[in-house]
């Protein structure tokens, strides 16, 4: 599901990118809002239990837990970990998403109190965390769950040999299409990006009044997805060691297809879930979107008044080399142990019980409209659950998660990694290509910039950055 997958506001962005480069190591802080009762003893191999189909460390002393998220109906998740652990309470509190969680926590940190002892952060603010201190390896209490899981999303939440979060939900990426639209003009679902532009094109000279897709050049999560599945891997390293690689040649590649869509009139350019956005999806003006497994209840549900006409359906996203078989990943979510947690184990089962365990993964996957919350799962337990498999209304009855985004998870390329100024690069990048579509630069002068200028910040940051 998509609980904030907006492109973030440049000003909120730039304020949280200062905020954090500020934040230091919070292993120090004593502020989290745990209970005053004492932490049980740490061990590096507690003894274990099963509990709802997991091996999860016993617990005996009483904690109390703060737990910052957004998820929909989260307090039914509450309920359910405290009849199994009911020593442990959890305190729900919703501080926002994205940029206004973000920000939040970043002052708290930089405070020293009102610290949560658990954090729903999305993939990409991970490494920015991680680097500042903010967060709790757990790898010595739930490092036996890594099997559980998508592969890719563990390394998502894993640095330098510790783990940090449990991955919660994910984005694969898919191909939206209208299948009145495809019909009416015989339009054949393509497979790869070459086939899309032709097909873009000719559809634009038939019917000049609609678009065969949309762009956003502001929402930079979405474009470094459409990178993620190029196979761009524009960041590797970890601690204070970082490779960057941003202007590559397939990264131009990317872009300049739908610039070349954009200049021809085939696609447009324009800011996703803005009003003018939500008016064409409503009216049906794009015959396709490149969206998220999320997608269909966070964009088509909210938006697209008329699905019964359009008949959505999602299809495997287009592939950029016949054969060479890849995805990328847009949205997706942790839940993160704070450094500053009084009670890191019993945060660490918390974590990992609401996002895998057996009693909560049929909660998670149901629809949020049903009281569940709305997840693509990143256990893979949960790809076995009936109402994952169930055909999806919005989506003209097709089930969508067993033909397209089950085998997309898969496909997704685990070798893909955010860096710890993802709010700065996002900025960067947005900028520039949005210049290079207004025809100020060109799509390579446009990633050499942001290449330039995220290697100089990253250094200025303290950070050791080759290229």
């Amino acid at each position: 599901m998509k609980f904030r997958r907006i492109a973030l506001l440049g000003s909120m962005v730039g304020a949280v990118s200062v905020a954090l480069v500020g934040c230091g190591d919070s292993s120090s802080n004593t502020g989290s809002s745990g209970s005053s009762s004492p932490q049980m003893a740490g061990s590096t191999t507690p003894k274990t239990n099963s509990v709802a189909g997991l091996s999860l460390p016993k617990y005996t002393q009483k904690a109390t837990l703060t737990w910052w998220a957004w998820v929909p109906n989260a307090q039914a998740e509450v309920n359910i970990f405290e009849k199994y652990y009911p020593n442990i309470k959890v305190k729900l509190v919703n501080a926002g998403a994205g940029a206004t969680e973000y920000q939040k926590f970043s002052t708290v940190v930089q405070a020293g109190s009102g610290i949560p002892d658990v954090v729903m952060l999305e993939f990409d603010m991970m490494p920015q965390y991680i680097s500042t201190g903010s967060l709790q390896n757990i790898s010595s209490y739930v490092g036996n769950l890594r099997g559980k899981f998508s592969p890719w999303t563990w390394s998502q939440v894993s640095s330098g040999g510790g783990v940090y979060g449990i991955p919660e939900d994910t984005g694969p990426m898919g191909l939206f299409y209208q299948k009145s639209v495809f019909e009416k003009y015989h339009l054949a679902v393509p497979t790869t990006w070459s086939q899309f532009e032709q097909e873009a094109m000719q559809f634009h000279k038939r019917d000049p009044k609609q678009y065969f897709s949309y762009f956003s050049d502001t929402d930079g999560q979405w474009m470094f997805g459409l990178l993620w599945q190029a196979g761009v891997i524009p960041f590797q390293g970890s601690g204070n060691n970082w490779k960057v690689d941003i202007d590559t040649p397939q990264a131009v590649k990317v872009f300049s297809m739908w610039q070349n869509l954009v200049k021809a009139g085939a696609v447009q350019n324009i800011s996703d879930f803005t009003p003018a956005w939500e008016k064409n999806l409503n009216n049906g003006m794009y015959a396709t979107a490149i969206g998220s497994a999320w997608f269909d209840s966070e964009a088509l549900v909210p938006y697209d008044h008329n699905l019964a006409q359009h008949k959505w359906n999602a299809a495997l996203i287009p592939q950029w080399t016949p054969g060479n078989v890849m995805d990328g990943d847009w949205g997706g979510s942790v839940q993160a142990v704070t450094k500053a947690s009084k009670y890191p184990e019993a945060a660490a089962i918390f974590a990992a019980f609401v996002n895998a365990s057996s009693a909560e993964l049929p909660h998670d996957v149901a629809p949020a409209k049903d009281g569940g919350g709305g997840l693509f799962p990143a256990a893979t337990a949960g790809f076995t659950l009936a109402k994952f498999k169930a055909k999806n209304p919005a989506l003209d009855n097709q089930p969508a998660n067993v033909d397209v985004f089950e085998k997309e998870s898969s496909r997704v390329n685990p070798k893909f990694q955010w860096s710890p100024w993802s709010s700065y690069v996002f900025n960067e990048l947005q900028t520039e290509i949005g210049n290079a579509f207004a025809g100020k630069e060109t799509v390579a002068q446009a990633l050499a910039k942001v290449q330039e200028q995220v290697v100089n910040y990253a250094r200025s940051q303290g950070y050791n950055v080759s290229t």
